[in-house]
């Protein structure tokens, strides 16, 4: 049986490393063996600057890596009802959204945005400074390129990976209107502008 301890209003595995005094945490999370919240940044160059910061309801299985930001953002943000799979990593200064799927063995390279109920599939990168829309479906071992534009609603996949359709079944499953879709991508391009600054 696993060892879990309430922490917090969070249940966390008896062997997650955590550094409590960089860690901002709501109530509802689980945190499971050996995951490590607040380890130092990978990054050759900068130390860390700033706190992680995680909301309710995530899910962390086992061997979840997520670093502490740079000055960057000086904040590395996990949203709410996020479920990261095993041995996945988030880098320093990401930005997790809400309703995100992060599959096993997912690595996400500095200041990544992942915008809300996306999906990863397994073995999925993504390159430093990119910005995953909402509603996306990435395929399993693809490759997310530094000038691929990931469009809120689409399905991509391949090394490197390439648009392959639209996300009707996240779509559909999420009751999401062509509207809601525009204002997803006018955000999408917000948050784009602001990331290259």
């Amino acid at each position: 049986m696993l060892k879990y301890k309430k922490i917090k209003g969070n249940l966390v595995h008896k062997t997650a490393v955590i550094d409590w005094s960089k860690l901002i945490i709501g109530k509802g999370n689980k945190i499971g063996p050996y995951v490590i919240i607040g380890n130092d940044p990978q990054h050759p160059k900068s130390k860390s600057k700033g706190k992680i910061f995680i909301g309710n309801n995530n899910t962390f299985n086992e061997f979840c890596n997520i670093h502490l930001p740079t000055k960057i953002k000086k904040k590395t943000i996990i949203g709410d009802n996020n479920y990261f799979m095993n041995a996945s990593t988030i880098d320093h200064d990401c930005i997790i959204e809400d309703n995100v799927i992060l599959s096993s063995n997912t690595i996400l390279g500095g200041n990544v945005i992942i915008m809300k109920n996306s999906q990863l599939g397994i073995g999925v990168t993504v390159h430093q400074n990119q910005i995953i829309g909402s509603y996306v479906m990435i395929g399993m071992k693809s490759l997310i390129t530094k000038k691929l534009k990931v469009k809120p609603g689409y399905m991509y996949y391949g090394k490197p990976a390439k648009m392959i359709k639209k996300n009707l079944v996240g779509i559909k499953r999420n009751k999401i209107t062509e509207e809601i879709l525009k204002k997803e991508y006018k955000r999408f391009l917000d948050l784009k502008r602001k990331n290259e600054k």
